[in-house]
């Protein structure tokens, strides 16, 4: 029986927390990270040059430095679940 207070992390998380641990060790996960890092500053120049009017643009822009910066917390933050 678990204590109250213990967070228990099914079979699954504890995998996927594994790998992802193991891969942000890596040599590869840094150049992963700069490369997604350089696509998302590179939304983020773009916006300060964008047409304000061109609606789609803009939203793009913002979508893509939104979901980098999401992947790259979502896969640090489960790594530290180890």
């Amino acid at each position: 029986m678990s204590t109250p207070n213990r967070i228990e992390i099914d079979e699954k998380l504890r995998g996927d927390s594994a790998i992802c641990k193991r891969g942000v060790e890596t040599d590869f996960w840094r150049m992963v990270k700069e490369m997604i890092t350089k696509l998302r500053d590179d939304a983020k120049e773009a916006l300060v040059l964008i047409d304000p009017s061109d609606i789609s643009g803009v939203s793009q822009l913002q979508a893509t430095a939104k979901v980098v910066d999401q992947l790259i917390a979502v896969v640090e933050d489960t790594a530290k679940l180890t």
